[in-house]
């Protein structure tokens, strides 16, 4: 695993922890941020795998990184703002692991 997969999972973790844990309204704004920054990075690279040789997995997070990204949150409180980055997170797993060898997905 890369220094750039490494980074990536340490978001995921830090979008996907206890609800208790949940940042401040501008920590989730800046790892809604970096959460997209990341997700626009491995769309491309899931993207440039040839459709017959992408899972299924990964065509479901390519799909749903596009009907995420364009809808956005679902309301404007730092609630909705915190399942966003939460449901951007999971797509990025997802998404993650159809780049890795099959040994490391989780």
């Amino acid at each position: 695993m890369d220094s750039g997969e490494t980074q990536i999972e340490e978001l995921i973790g830090q979008a996907l922890a206890p609800y208790s844990e949940r940042p401040d309204a501008d920590g989730v704004a800046r790892l809604t941020a970096a959460l997209t920054a990341s997700g626009q990075a491995l769309y491309a690279q899931v993207s440039a795998i040839p459709p017959g040789r992408r899972t299924e997995r990964g065509h479901a997070a390519l799909a749903e990184w596009s009907y995420f990204v364009e809808a956005g949150p679902t309301g404007r409180s730092d609630h909705a703002a915190w399942n966003y980055a939460r449901s951007l997170a999971r797509i990025l797993r997802n998404m993650l692991a159809t780049i890795e060898p099959p040994s490391r997905v989780r």
